[in-house]
């Protein structure tokens, strides 16, 4: 178990102002943000966004990079909204792959890369529905911004290294609770020259209450670091689908070796080698005596046809 360090009084809290309105599983009350670092901090400097948009993605899924794509450009186009890219394959080759990604897929009981979840409440599947990802924005209103209900969060945080201790306040007249995911930018993606922003390396998450915990910070390279404390409304989330593109295919939701790289046993190297030699002389049981007979030289082969015509005629004379 990590070792929890006292970091002192939790700051003023950040409050989410009230509304009537419904509210359902998953969906986010609260999205704040701040860079961290070695040091120390707490939630009186964090920026609030207008909107959370969550890209389940995985490094082997090809279908994956249009999806990053759509989600990499809201960064010209609405730099506010907070955007995270979680690696929940855990049982595959994703280097990236971490499990506090894998329990917020199964929190959202999702089923496929690439899948993006906006506000907690809309999804869109694939890399087709991803392009209706900026009209969905675009056409929340104010009364969807996922700043609702009576909710209190105050947090301050410690880092040492790779040690990382949070202690927070949780307050709200609906049951809520809170996860902290720390992203990192300028991630280096193992086996290739390109680096990944707003990667999910390490965090906590379904925290309720007041209280304090420390685990270990996950990071690669020295990209900039971001604490995202997300608030959600407790319960079994149900999506609601955010694009009319209708889905053909099915996702992706294991890795699965591509044929063109899997290995093959050495024996069965060896039998089909043997099979294919013996396959191979069955049409060239008549041409490879011919191809190894000894011949004459052209000249040689005149003067001995010349010979035989003489011996020929001298015969003919004779009779």
């Amino acid at each position: 178990m990590s070792p929890i360090f006292s970091v002192g009084l939790v700051s003023t809290p950040v409050s989410a102002e009230s509304q009537t309105v419904d509210f359902t599983p998953g969906e986010v009350v609260m999205v704040l943000t701040m860079p961290i670092f070695n040091g120390s901090g707490n939630s009186s400097d964090a920026e609030q966004a207008p909107h959370l948009v969550e890209l389940h993605t995985a490094t082997w899924c090809t279908p994956c990079r249009s999806a990053e794509d759509e989600v990499d450009e809201l960064d010209s186009w609405w730099p506010d909204v907070r955007t995270i890219s979680l690696h929940p394959s855990l049982d595959s080759p994703d280097e990236l792959a971490t499990s506090v990604s894998s329990e917020v897929y199964e929190k959202y009981n999702l089923s496929g890369y690439p899948s993006i979840i906006v506000d907690g409440h809309w999804t869109l599947l694939g890399d087709k529905q991803a392009t209706d990802l900026q009209p969905l924005l675009a056409n929340l209103s104010e009364d969807n911004l996922p700043r609702q209900g009576s909710t209190n969060l105050g947090f301050s945080w410690q880092m040492a290294g790779e040690n990382f201790t949070l202690n927070w306040n949780l307050t709200s007249q609906i049951e809520v609770y809170v996860d902290f995911l720390i992203s990192q930018d300028g991630v280096e993606w193992p086996g290739t020259s390109q680096t990944l922003d707003n990667v999910v390396r390490s965090g906590l998450t379904n925290l309720t209450g007041e209280s304090e915990q420390s685990f270990s910070l996950n990071q690669s390279g020295s990209g900039n670091l971001t604490l995202n404390a997300i608030v959600r409304v407790s319960g079994d989330v149900k999506l609601v689908g955010g694009s009319e593109i209708p889905l053909f295919t099915d996702l992706p939701d294991t890795w699965s070796e591509p044929e063109s790289v899997r290995s093959l046993s050495p024996k069965f190297i060896a039998a089909f080698s043997v099979i294919i030699f013996l396959l191979a002389l069955i049409p060239m049981r008549h041409t490879v005596p011919v191809l190894f007979r000894k011949h004459q030289p052209i000249g040689g082969q005149e003067q001995i046809s010349n010979q035989e015509l003489g011996d020929k005629s001298a015969v003919d004379e004779q009779e």
